[in-house]
């Protein structure tokens, strides 16, 4: 039985899907089979987090990591994660408890309070304010555009409806460290293959001097494909996520892919102020957008996943917006925070595009979902 945190989630997705013209990175993780099992069925000695979802645990425990600025060992022992010996396990197992209770009692069973919330990324928590001490910046909410405006003028600053709606296939060559190895927390060079085609196909390959893995959404369903050749379908979050994301005219459909939407305020982001938009997609959790005041352009996505001890954060930035020819502007940089959802917290990946070419051909064969491999005995 292998301790959730070391298990090799990152194999799947890189950080990647690429949605055309708007695009943002977004990243699902295969994990095991293990849809509807409790942490207590998969794992050994499980007692705080009994009964939370199995396919949580491996990200709890990277939040807690990163919550309290620790490593693995700081708790556990080296390859037999399941004994309880050192005293720090045993009072993670009462925090989390508290944790737990508080959120119960005093907010009804919502997720307020977190490991992060005392701890801040330290191990013992703060008990004095840390200076300076920033005023709240608050604009006249009478003043800000509405969400309309905010995403009309990103789908022209993108190039218009017009030049966004006549793409409809674009192949994406680049570069990219995929996160590999324990937690994702080893970075290995790949190269870039991806291809989509409209309404919502989508697939990518790394190619690395080891292994190739790839991804992809068939219309219907998010897979990956590891580096053993072995395919797998993502989780049900995963799924309704990538079906989101594989919009090619997402820059575009904004509106309806969220509930509920928002303008909050304005942030300064990269040395840029923006305007922040919260969408909420039906039945999963808010997700933030970062607009450009003046040219428009999204700049930073952030999400998260949710597991049973807090929201794992995920931020994408977005830089070097070009002209593909066709009219339409994609970036050329992108920045992912940590360096997919499913990976440790400290981990950071950067997709630098090389080369778009939109409307070109692409062979079917290229975005078909490969075959599986059988499975190789241990």
């Amino acid at each position: 039985m292998r301790h959730p945190d070391r298990f090799v989630v990152s194999w799947f997705f890189g950080a990647l899907v690429l949605v055309f013209s708007a695009p943002f990175v977004s990243a699902q993780a295969v994990l095991p089979a293990n849809d509807g099992k409790t942490a207590e069925q998969v794992y050994k000695n499980i007692t705080a987090l009994r009964g939370t979802p199995a396919n949580e645990l491996n990200q709890s425990m990277h939040l807690m990591k990163g919550a309290l600025g620790i490593d693995c060992l700081y708790c556990h022992i080296e390859r037999e994660w399941e004994k309880d010996v050192k005293a720090p396990k045993e009072v993670a197992r009462k925090m989390i408890l508290m944790m737990m209770d508080i959120n119960q009692r005093q907010f009804g069973g919502k997720q307020v309070v977190t490991c992060y919330t005392c701890h801040n990324g330290r191990p013992i928590p703060a008990d004095v304010p840390v200076f300076p001490v920033l005023e709240p910046r608050t604009p006249d909410a009478t003043t800000l555009p509405t969400a309309d405006q905010i995403f009309a003028k990103y789908v022209q600053a993108l190039g218009g409806e017009q030049a966004i709606r006549r793409v409809t296939r674009r192949a994406i060559t680049g570069t990219q460290f995929i996160p590999t190895g324990p937690g994702g927390t080893v970075p290995t060079p790949a190269t870039v293959e991806r291809y989509l085609k409209a309404p919502n196909v989508n697939a990518t390959t790394y190619h690395t001097a080891a292994y190739t893995i790839a991804q992809g959404f068939d219309g219907t369903t998010a897979w990956a494909q590891d580096q053993n050749g072995r395919v797998t379908d993502a989780i049900r979050l995963d799924q309704l996520r990538a079906a989101r994301a594989a919009d090619v005219y997402e820059p575009l459909n904004l509106k309806k892919a969220y509930a509920q939407v928002t303008v909050r305020g304005i942030e300064r982001v990269n040395n840029h102020d923006t305007y922040l938009v919260v969408g909420i997609p039906q039945g999963d959790l808010p997700e933030r957008l970062y607009f450009d005041i003046l040219s428009g352009l999204l700049l930073r996505k952030e999400t998260a996943l949710p597991t049973p001890i807090g929201n794992s954060p995920y931020q994408v930035d977005f830089d070097d917006y070009r002209d593909t020819g066709s009219g339409v502007k994609v970036p050329f940089l992108i920045h992912m925070s940590p360096a997919n959802p499913r990976t440790e917290l400290a981990p950071e990946a950067t997709l630098r595009v090389l080369k778009v070419e939109d409307n070109g051909t692409i062979d079917d064969a290229k975005l078909a979902r490969p075959a599986s491999r059988p499975s190789q005995p241990r």
